[in-house]
């Protein structure tokens, strides 16, 4: 090779996939460097998250940010949620910056129309080459980016970044082609188990405990405890979360007033009731003077305080069911009539510690859970956590 005046500049060539020639010049002369496309991978010096979804969503992206932090300690670390979302990750001390990023799909917030929707593209192109995020997001010039649910629409916000490493997901809602790399959407596979797969397209080692993750304050638990009042062996906390994402989805609160009025006829539970405002009114109970209603009165980082310190957690499929697991609170989560299999929520979405129950289409099993049954599996959960009861 002929020596060239490259000066102070440098310029990298792509040769092939796998490896990359790097020249330098050093005044009258340069050098020659080659580097593997895994040691360019494996030093990030910058990682951007999507993550633009629902409450329960963005806790279950919290092992991957673990993951990422440990494994490239240097690399600067920033997620993208909805602003709803932000409080959820608050103290996290994985993340270098949390980026508001209310991109209007795969979401129940901002996405006003179905995800496959023409509407929702179009509103998905307008957001990308428009927004005032986007161009923020483009600004930091991240060198790595994750589509942790895999979308067309996230694939082309990583492209108008110009994000040179682009990792996203197969078989789930488009965007793989424009990836550089993908992970393959499996149905039963743990949603956070694999989120942290994107650790392996990075070629990190590191063993991560696929359980979500939030960080609060001695004084937001203090101020938990001070609402449950004091705690005793005999008073068993629980938790009742009536809300959910649309009604399809949910147990229904004809069934959770009739599973509440059973509860209360036993003074050794102290129950709780906790979601948003539009919750207040679904649980009709007989005696209220024994329960404390709490909807709409608590911040999502105080239910999250008054979950950690519970006895018990029974819910629908929502942000309650990941709380309890994130603090290894026994639950029981009762699904409505949109889903056909228990087992496979489960799979998805469980935790060891907690029971999950609805159809089983699979199993001849059409209906979902009685106020009955709900309250036998209750015994059995509590019963199981507090054997001397």
């Amino acid at each position: 090779m002929r020596s060239k005046d490259w000066g102070k500049n440098a310029f990298l060539k792509i040769i092939n996939s796998n490896w990359t020639v790097i020249e330098i010049g050093v005044n009258q002369g340069y050098f020659t460097a080659l580097f593997s496309e895994t040691w360019l991978i494996n030093m990030p010096r910058s990682i951007f998250i999507i993550r633009n979804n629902d409450l329960g969503d963005v806790l279950v992206a919290t092992p991957l940010l673990e993951g990422l932090k440990t494994a490239f300690p240097e690399s600067k670390v920033s997620i993208g949620v909805g602003d709803w979302a932000i409080p959820l990750l608050e103290n996290n001390p994985y993340l270098d910056e949390v980026i508001s990023c209310n991109a209007p799909w795969h979401n129940k917030q901002n996405c006003r129309f179905p995800a496959n929707s023409p509407k929702t593209f179009f509103e998905g192109l307008l957001y990308v080459i428009l927004s005032k995020e986007s161009r923020y997001i483009s600004a930091k010039k991240f060198t790595h980016g994750i589509d942790i649910l895999g979308s067309r629409q996230g694939s082309w916000l990583m492209r108008r970044a110009k994000i040179p490493n682009r990792f996203g997901v197969k078989g789930y809602a488009g965007g793989d082609n424009w990836c550089t790399k993908y992970i393959d959407f499996k149905e039963e596979r743990k949603v956070a188990e694999a989120g942290l797969e994107f650790l392996n397209l990075m070629n990190a080692e590191v063993e991560i405990d696929p359980r979500p993750s939030i960080y609060l304050t001695e004084n937001e638990v203090a101020e938990a405890e001070a609402i449950w009042e004091e705690k005793s062996a005999r008073k068993k906390r629980i938790i009742l979360a009536p809300g959910g994402g649309f009604p399809e989805k949910c147990w229904g609160d004809k069934n959770f007033t009739e599973l509440t009025n059973v509860l209360l006829k036993n003074e050794n539970y102290k129950i709780c009731i906790i979601g948003s405002i539009e919750d207040e009114k679904r649980i009709s109970a007989n005696d209220p003077s024994q329960l404390t209603n709490l909807c709409g009165k608590l911040s999502i980082r105080q239910s999250a305080a008054m979950v950690s310190v519970a006895d018990f957690v029974i819910c629908n499929s929502s942000l309650c069911m990941h709380l309890a697991g994130a603090f290894k609170t026994p639950a029981l989560t009762l699904l409505g009539e949109w889903y056909d299999s228990t087992e496979l929520h489960q799979k998805q979405w469980g935790y060891p510690e907690s029971t999950i129950k609805g159809k089983e289409l699979k199993a001849y099993r059409n209906q979902t859970c009685s106020v009955s049954e709900a309250y036998e599996l209750f015994l059995q959960g509590l019963e199981q956590t507090n054997p001397q009861n």
